[in-house]
Order: C-alpha cells, then structure tokens, then sequence
C-alpha cells in the first residue's frame, strides 16, 4: 500500500529532527529538492519557501509589514531589472538573522561607499540611498543626481571613464590628500591638478579647517575650552562627535587606498562629504557661540540653535544641550529635593550668600542670577524653583522640621526619571513646567501650613491689624481713656514699667483679655527716644509694639515692623485728636449747664461747638478711610494664609495691605505732598483743642469769681451788713470788663483759627480730588460730601475734582438717555 503524502512529510520531518538542530530550515531545504524537477523549477520552488519564510517572520513581528513584502515582491516579479531575486532573498533574511552589535556611539556621519564593482547584468552597484538627512542644499542635491546618472550609464558604454582615463592616476592621489586633509593634514601637491580638480579639493580641504576650529576649541590649552561641568559636558559631546567623524573618514581613507582607489574619485568623495560639511559647520558655529561662556549662559547659546529650522540642525544642538545640560539637572534636583547647592563652578542660576541672618534668609540669602537661567526655562518658572528650594531650607533651618522624604519628590519623577518611550530630554519635556510647578505648590502647602499650625500665623497677623493698627476699637479706646493722665506729662517723665501696667489693665478689662496667650505675651509698650531735643509730651512717644520671633520674622521682618511703627504713629495721632474733641465735648456739656447767667459767652460757645463737630467730622472720616481703604487687601491676606498660599504669595499681599493703609493715612511715597496738608489739618485741630481749653479755663475762672462774690454777698447779709459795697462793685465791673475784653479776643482768635483752618482742609481736599488715587479722590467728596467747602472755594470748581468727574458721569448718561427717549419716539 503506497503511503500517502501526509505520511511520507511525517517521515521526512522525523528524519530532519535526527539530522539537523535547526529543524525548520532542515525540513523546508529537503522538501525544496525533493519537490524540484528542473532547476527552473527548483529556483522558483526555493524562492517560493524563501518568501513564505520571510513572510512568517514579518507576520511575528507587524502583519502591515508582511503584507507590504507581498506587494513588494509581487512587482518585483513582474520586473526584469533584478534577475537575482533569490540571492538578493537570502541575503537579506541572512542578514537579519544577524545579531544587532549595539555600538558605543551613534551613527552620525554616512558610510562611504566608493566601490565600482559591478552586478552580474553588468550594471555599475549603484551607492546606497541617500536619506533626506544628509541633503542640505540644491547644490548638493544636483551633484548627487549627477552622480547616481553617471553611475546609472550602462556598462557598454565608456564615454565617462574614457575621459579621465588619462589623469586615473593624478586623481588617485588627490583623492588620497584630500581624505588626509579632511583631517586637517596639509599636504605638499594640495594644489596639482586641474581647476575643476581643486575646486573639489577645497572643498573637501575645508572639512580640516573646521576640524582645527573644534580640535582647538576643545583643548584646554587653547583658552577658548568653556569652563565648568556643563562647558565640560559640550566638550564630551563635541568630542563624540568628532569620534565619530574620524570612524568615517577612516572607513573612507580604506576604501580610498585599497587595490587601484576601489573607483573612488573626487566627486564622489565630495558628495560624501557634503554631509560631514554641513555638520562640522554648525558644530563649529555652536562652539563660537560658546566661547567663555558657562553655565545657563552656555545652555541658552547652544538651545538658540535648537529653534533653527533646519531638522539637522536641531537635532545636533538638542543632542549637544541634553548632555551639558546634565549636570545642571543634577543641581537642579538637589536644590528642590534638599535645598542645597553643590555649584563649585558658579553655574546654577541661583546663588547663595553667606553673612545673612536668619530673619533675612528668604528675603536676602538667595537670589536667582537672571543672566544665568537657560532660555528654555522662563523667569516664572526659575522663581518657582527658587522659592522650592527656599521652602525645604526655610523648614529645615528655621522650622526645625526635616523629614526623611521630601513630599514633592513624586512631583519631579516625570522630571528626573521619564517612564515613556521616546520621550524627550529633561529640558524639553512637556511636563517640565508641570512638574517644577507641582513641586512648589506642594513645598509652599507644607511650609505655610507648618506655620499656620504650629507657629500660629493667622493669629499674629490679626493681632498686628487689631492693635497696632488700631482696628481693637474698645480696647483703644480703653486704653487711651487710662493712659490720658500719664501721656499729658512730659515724655522725660514716663516709665515703661508704668505704662506696661496700663496696658495689662486695658487688656483685662476688654475683649483683648480672650486672646491667646501666644499673642498678649508679645504685646507692649515702647516709648521711641527724644532725637531733635524738643520737650515733646507722652502722646508723641508712646506707642505699642508686637515683638515677632522664629520663623515669623520672615514675614514681620525689622523693615516691616517700621512701617507698622510709623502706621501707628500717624493712627494714634489721629485717634488722639479724635479722643481729645471727644473730651472737649464733654467739658462743654458740663459746662454749659453752669452758664444759664452768663449770656455773654453764649454766642463763642455755640460757635466753638460748631467748629468741633466740624473737625470731629473730620478725623472720622479719615479714620474711616484709613481703616476701610485696607479692608479688601486685609481679607484677601487672611483668606489666601487659611488657604495655604505659598509664602511669596503671603508676603505680597502682606505688603500690598501696608501700601494700602499708607496710601490712605497719606504716609506713603506717593503722598508726600498729601502729608504736609493733613499735617496742617491736625495740627489746627490740635490748636482748636488747645483754644477750647483756654477758653473753658477762662470761664470757670469767671464762674468761680461770681460764685465767691455770691456767696460773700451772702455772708454780709447774714451778717446784718451791706451785701455791695462801692469798692466791691467796682472791682466786679473791672473784673466783667476784663473777661468781655477776654471773650472778644477769644472770638477774634476762633475767626482766625476757622479761616486758617478751612482754608487747610480745603486745600487738602483739592489735593486729595486731583489725586490719582480713586480712593483718595472718593475721601475728598466724603470730606464735602455737602458743598460747604465748595461754596466758600472756587478752586474747588475745577472740572478735575471727584464730585465734578461724578456729576460729569451722571449728565452725560442723562444725556444718552434723553436722546435715546426722543430717538424712540421719533
């Protein structure tokens, strides 16, 4: 019984398994003979099994692949150009069976390929195709479809080589001087040979002019070497490169000398060397560029090349930034991970300064030289790695806190250790903003909670608001009530001790006392010492101060705590003004009930009183405006510390909230002018104050004269003797004559006073309306909310003033909507 063929392949697969380890190739050989008749049929059956092997091993690796084959092979079949389809099979599947040799460095020039052997059809092997890469210009372009036109001539006919038979020899050794040349090599004859010869020559000659330039720049004794690791990082990757270029030029020179020249001439040794041109040019650009420079300097002049349109261009500067950019991501990663700087060259972009105190450290220790920081990396990202640094530093030094794991090092893991394929460098990933800004957002939560938590910052920063800028409204007024006896001394007079005791009763007695203990323990008094020798009283030298200690007096450092200084000074001075027209008011109440027989002073009374509500008005507002004008930036501070804000963040809001109370009590910079005229308001009110006081002196002294001669009028008559006597009466008429003539006086002196007063505020409310300030300008209309100002000023009728830009504002949409209202009903 004869077997049948599914037996007879078992058979022949067991006898391949004893014969052979490589089983497949064994078995698919043998049926390859076995199923051949001719040798035509044979070729074609092994390239039938050729293909399929090729086929399933495309198929392993991408099913597009092994269909792509299909096609390829279909048409190549069809075609009668190659005639050695199997050999040409072979080769290629024995190829990549090869295994894959990883190279130390990358292929970055062309493999020269100058050998003219020639196919079995007589057709000259034709120089492996040139990729887009290595194309730079049209020049370079048609040299190179000249070239392969040349070689593409058939081998029959011999024009070309016929011609430049007779110089093969000169050509040989010019082809031999100018790949030495290519090194930098001067040779003797370098200039034999024809014109088109030379022209040739110089131009391949010129890739050893460009090779010194860089051999010089690279070596140290030169001067031009870049300083520092990331200088020597481009060393090391110019060097590779010019590693590189000699592999090429030596697999050239090879090719060049072996046998008769191997058909190298020099054309074709030019259009190899278009590519090493092209490439040595620019790297000889990059390091002109980056003579004594250093640092992110040195990066920003190699990354400018990197937005350079050409593709090759940019793919050389982005591989020379990546590795001399490695060291300054190793300086990078240990300022954000540990806050320390290991800069031994001065490359980093951020420096750090010896000699500053702790309170100081986040405002003066370190700083970022702008010069310095690379251009791929923006000025707001450098400040949010600064402040990243500052963070783990501040926490470590000032906070005492170190823990063993940075929390934000999640955050750079993109950073340092990219996880996806094909992912770009360090620098040009597109999570480096990303990541530097994640790593800050989480330091800064850390450091401001920490301070919010257990150095309690929220309630010191409502404590300076409370009582150094008087917003504790009972508690000042408490105080102020205690302190008034001893602050009308003279200041030489006081004592510190005395006025701390004042202050602890002002506190026990109201809603201070319910304050933490962190906060009353740094409450006190301080009396500012008498400089210009004046005899000044205890209202001008006292004042309250809030003492900030750790890490706090980062944020109330000695600048910021005299700001509050002078914002109390000028508070208090307002507030006392306030106080003292309070208690003049209330001597005047008192009084008044006593002058029911004194009609005399009816008239300097009730005009007094008038012009003390008109400066107590005054003062309000001011007090008003000083207090409100600070209101938002106050919430907008105490709201973005509850929030956890980043510190630089805190401090400029902190500030921004200073500004704002400076503006508005007219200490700032910006209103120094205003301060002359607000001086000038409250020193008349101080002056009407000190009028008020003469004048209710001089009345109670009258009123204590007629109560004596009352009562002796009644002694005498008790007495049985004359209650008046002519002397008597006529002391008491030279007594009332002095006190009308102490009264006129007193009247002339209070017209004086409001002229020149109203005058001072009049002149300060134009000031305040012409103001760029709108806040300012609003504090004027309040100051005149009335017109009674206005009414007795007509500079106050310029058309610049608050009030007069409002009414401009409320005619004008009148006026729209009248004519919208006639445009309707016509």
């Amino acid at each position: 019984m004869e077997p049948t063929s599914t037996n007879v392949a078992e058979l022949l697969h067991k006898l391949c398994s004893h014969l052979s380890t490589d089983l497949d190739g064994a078995y698919e050989l043998a049926m390859s003979y076995l199923s051949s008749t001719s040798e035509k049929t044979r070729s074609s059956a092994d390239e039938k099994l050729l293909c399929q092997k090729i086929y399933s091993k495309l198929c392993s690796r991408s099913s597009r692949d092994a269909e792509k084959f299909n096609e390829y092979h279909s048409k190549l079949r069809n075609c009668f150009i190659l005639k050695q389809r199997l050999s040409v099979l072979s080769l290629l599947l024995a190829l990549s069976e090869l295994p894959q040799h990883s190279d130390s460095t990358l292929q970055l020039f062309p493999i020269p390929q100058l050998a003219n052997a020639k196919s079995a059809t007589g057709i000259p092997a034709v120089i492996p195709s040139i990729s887009k890469s290595t194309i730079g210009s049209v020049s370079w372009t048609n040299s190179l479809k000249q070239q392969i036109s040349e070689q593409s001539i058939p081998s029959n006919n011999n024009m070309a080589l016929s011609i430049h038979q007779a110089d093969r020899p000169n050509e040989r050794s010019c082809v031999r001087e100018a790949v030495l040349a290519a090194t930098g090599v001067k040779c003797r004859n370098s200039g034999a040979g024809s014109r088109p010869m030379q022209a040739l020559y110089s131009r391949i000659a010129h890739l050893g002019f460009l090779h010194d330039r860089l051999k010089e720049f690279i070596d140290p004794l030169s001067g031009l070497m870049p300083q520092g690791l990331m200088g020597e990082g481009l060393v090391t990757a110019i060097r590779d490169e010019l590693t590189e270029y000699y592999r090429s030029v030596a697999l050239l020179q090879s090719q060049a000398c072996e046998g008769d020249g191997g058909g190298a001439t020099l054309r074709r040794v030019c259009v190899w060397a278009q590519e090493p041109l092209h490439r040595l040019t620019w790297l000889a650009n990059m390091a002109h560029a980056a003579q004594h420079k250093k640092g992110g300097e040195l990066a920003s002049c190699v990354h400018r090349f990197v937005r350079h349109g050409d593709e090759r261009v940019s793919s050389l500067a982005r591989r020379l930034l990546t590795a001399l950019t490695y060291p300054l991501l190793l300086m990078l990663t240990r300022w954000l991970l540990h806050g320390e700087i290991d800069d031994p060259f001065n490359e980093f972009f951020i420096e750090s300064r010896s000699g500053v105190p702790i309170d100081r450290m986040w405002h003066d220790k370190y700083r970022v030289r702008e010069w310095m920081v690379p251009s791929f990396m923006c000025r707001e990202q450098a400040a949010q790695i600064l402040a990243t640094g500052k963070s783990v530093v501040f926490m470590r030094e000032a906070c005492a806190d170190e823990p063993d794991h940075a929390p934000h090092a999640h955050h750079l893991h993109s950073l340092l250790k990219p996880d996806t394929e094909g992912a770009g460098a360090w620098w040009e990933a597109a999570g480096l903003g990303g990541a530097v800004r994640g790593a800050h957002d989480a330091a800064a939560r850390r450091l401001v909670a920490a301070l919010c938590s257990r150095h309690h910052l929220l309630d010191h920063l409502a404590a300076h608001r409370r009582y150094l800028l008087l917003a504790q409204g009972d508690f000042v007024h408490h105080l102020m009530t205690l302190l008034q006896e001893e602050l009308n001394k003279p200041a030489t007079s006081l004592y510190v001790h005395n006025l701390t005791c004042t202050l602890e009763a002002a506190v026990r007695a109201t809603n201070a006392q319910y304050e933490p203990s962190h906060v009353l323990a740094r409450l006190h008094v301080n009396l500012y010492p008498n400089c210009d020798g004046r005899e000044d009283s205890g209202w001008d030298v006292f004042a309250l101060q809030y003492r900030v200690d750790g890490p706090l007096g980062t944020l109330f450092p000695a600048t910021c705590a005299a700001r509050y200084r002078a914002l109390f000074t000028q508070l208090w001075r307002v507030k006392r003004i306030e106080y003292s027209l309070h208690d003049a008011w209330r001597e005047h109440t008192i009084l008044h009930k006593r002058l029911k027989h004194m009609p005399e002073v009816w008239a300097v009374m009730r005009r007094v009183c008038c012009v003390r509500a008109e400066a107590l008005r005054v003062c309000g507002a001011l007090q008003e405006a000083s207090c409100a004008g600070a209101e938002d930036d106050w919430a907008e501070l105490l709201a973005a510390a509850a929030s956890r804000t980043d510190l630089d963040r805190l401090l400029h809001l902190h500030l921004r909230a200073l500004d704002q109370h400076s503006v508005h009590a007219m200490i700032h910079h910006s209103t120094q002018e205003l301060q002359s005229y607000l001086g000038n308001v409250l020193n008349e009110t101080l002056a009407l104050r000190s009028f008020e006081s003469m004048l209710h002196a001089g009345i109670v002294a009258e009123l204590e004269r007629r109560d004596r001669l009352e009562r002796l009028k009644a002694e005498r008559v008790a007495r049985g003797e004359y209650a008046f006597t002519a002397a008597d009466e006529a002391e008491d008429k030279e007594k009332r004559k002095n006190f009308n003539q102490f009264i006129a006086k007193r009247k002339a002196d209070l017209n004086v006073w409001t002229r020149t007063y109203r005058g001072h505020v009049t002149a300060l409310i134009l000031k305040l309306a012409l103001h760029s300030e709108i806040s300012l300008q609003t504090l004027a209309f309040r100051l005149d909310y009335s017109d009674f100002y206005k009414r007795g000023d007509a500079k106050l009728h310029e058309p610049l003033t608050y009030q007069h830009k409002r009414l401009s504002e409320i005619g004008l949409n009148l006026a729209k909507s009248k004519y919208i209202e006639r445009s309707k009903k016509k």
